[in-house]
Parts: structure tokens; sequence; C-alpha cells
């Protein structure tokens, strides 16, 4: 190839490395629109939340979910309306349900699973995860969280502080 000919051929092939590194994922984006406009576009909560996705995403891709995954988030993305201060994905709650009941099923016998269902019985219920009502990833280091919190309270709604210090102490012990 000559000079002439790679001249026009350089300036596509770097668009297109530059363009490539600027795409977001739809799972990315739903947290951008939530972070933007639930949380004042605050970059700490929205790389979490990108950070919680992205564990979920290898979470469900590990037990089948992919596909459930997938289609919540690209309906999350596509229908994102920011209502006020709330995020809102009109037209995603079956895809939401969907998504939910895959990572229940893989979760089932986990720490994660048994420490929402202690904490379904507590009066503020369980933490629903992310906003968007995504639940978190149940990584190696949330379920060691759970079971070291499972095995240290004697009450999940209501643990005492010796308790809670025995959890963290446990917790130290779990994976990064």
């Amino acid at each position: 190839m000559t000079s002439a000919m790679r001249a026009p051929f350089l300036p596509v092939l770097i668009g297109l490395v530059v363009g490539a590194g600027a795409c977001n994922s739809h799972s990315e984006n739903v947290c951008q629109d939530i972070g933007d406009c639930s949380h004042a576009g605050d970059n700490d909560w929205i790389q979490t939340c990108q950070s919680n996705a992205k564990a979920l995403g290898a979470e469900a891709a590990m037990n089948g979910c992919s596909a459930a995954f997938d289609q919540y988030y690209s309906c999350a993305d596509s229908n994102y309306k920011c209502v006020g201060a709330t995020a809102t994905f009109p037209g995603c709650d079956t895809d939401l349900a969907a998504l939910d009941r895959c990572i229940a099923v893989a979760q089932a016998n986990t720490a994660c699973a048994m420490l929402t269902a202690a904490e379904t019985t507590c009066a503020s219920g369980p933490d629903g995860g992310a906003d968007g009502g995504v639940p978190l990833a149940c990584t190696a280091a949330r379920d060691c969280q759970a079971r070291c919190y499972l095995a240290s309270v004697s009450n999940a709604c209501t643990p005492r502080v010796d308790e809670l210090e025995t959890v963290t102490a446990c917790a130290s012990t779990c994976p990064p």
C-alpha cells in the first residue's frame, strides 16, 4: 500500500478507534441517567452503579441470565424518563421482573438470598438494590459478607453493636 493510499485510510481508522472507546453499554447509560436525575450527577455514585451493573452482568452471564439482563438494560436505556428527581423506566417492568426471577433462581442457595429473606421480616423490608430496582450481584465478597452477618447476629432486623463488631471482623476476611 502506497502512502497516498494510506492517507485517507488513517483518519478513518483513528476515527473508528476513538469512536469505539466512547460507546457506553446500556447498563452504563442507565447508571448515568439515574445518577444525573436522582443523584445530581454524582460521579462517585455513577461509577459505583456502573461497577455494580458490571458485576451483575457477569453474574447473569455465569447463571444463564444474560438475555434477561440485556433485555432489561436495553429497555431501560431506551425508555428512561426523569420525573422531578426520580429516574423512571416506563414499559420495563416485565423485563425487570424477568431479570429478578432469573437472578433469584441463580442466587437461591447463597447467603445473599438468605439475608434478603431474613430482611423481608424487617419493618423497612430488604434493600432493593441500586436505584431502578435491579438487585446487586451476589459476588463472592457480598456472599461472604452476608454469611458473616447471618452467622453473627441473632436478629437480622435489629443487630446489637457487639454483633456488628463481630460482623465487621468477619467481613474483613472476605475477598475484595
